[in-house]
């Protein structure tokens, strides 16, 4: 600990920065991938009926 006492505000607040950009990266890799799980097999199931009108 006697390392991160001798830290400044600027360098702290820098490694911080750097965690979260990080952690963003990370999320925003990992999260589309999950979102593409699952599929609709029954096309009419997830789409309203559409009329047309002439």
């Amino acid at each position: 600990m006697t390392a991160l006492s001798k830290m400044s505000r600027t360098d702290i607040s820098a490694v911080i920065s750097v965690v979260l950009f990080g952690m963003t990266i990370l999320i925003s890799a990992v999260g589309p991938a999950e979102a593409q799980g699952t599929t609709v097999i029954d096309s009419n199931a997830s789409s309203p009926t559409v009329s047309y009108k002439a």
